[in-house]
């Protein structure tokens, strides 16, 4: 007798596909994606912060040297400490190479309201007076906090 029972197709036994860590689903990329760009604008703006950080720091250490000043006989330390000033953010400015009149103006139009000692008579005397030097360190100090500070501002 023949057999007329039908055959059976019998599948092979599969196990199922492991879980793998890659590739990542697509929650995790948008995870990464947002992980990136919040370090890279973290890392512009403390970037940004530590620029501004270093043009400052000229100014902070003028400061600094001008807490040191206090003898009408370091009258040319102070002028020698704003021009190195302007040296530092403007390295040509003409007024560098200025005589001393002409610097003596520069000085005097950033602050129109203060009046300024006679520089030529202050630093070339032989022994200036405490008057002329006392003017010359207030103009000095209210330049550093009022000019320079603007300057920066801008940068």
């Amino acid at each position: 007798m023949a057999n007329t029972e039908p055959q059976l197709a019998l599948a092979d036994i599969q196990e199922p596909v492991l879980n793998t860590f890659w590739p990542p689903a697509p929650g995790w990329w948008l995870l990464a994606v947002l992980v990136v760009l919040f370090m890279a604008y973290g890392f512009r703006f403390f970037w940004q912060k530590w620029q501004k950080w270093q043009k400052a720091l000229p100014l902070r250490q003028a400061k600094a040297e001008l807490r040191l000043i206090n003898r009408p006989e370091q009258s040319a330390q102070l002028n020698e400490l704003l021009k190195r000033l302007v040296h530092c953010y403007s390295p040509r400015h003409p007024v560098l190479s200025a005589p001393v009149q002409q610097w003596q103006d520069f000085l005097q139009q950033q602050l129109p309201q203060q009046s300024l000692p006679d520089l030529q008579s202050l630093l070339y005397k032989s022994a200036p007076t405490e008057g002329d030097f006392s003017a010359y360190l207030q103009f000095a100090t209210r330049w550093l906090h009022k000019v320079c500070v603007k300057q920066l501002e801008r940068l």
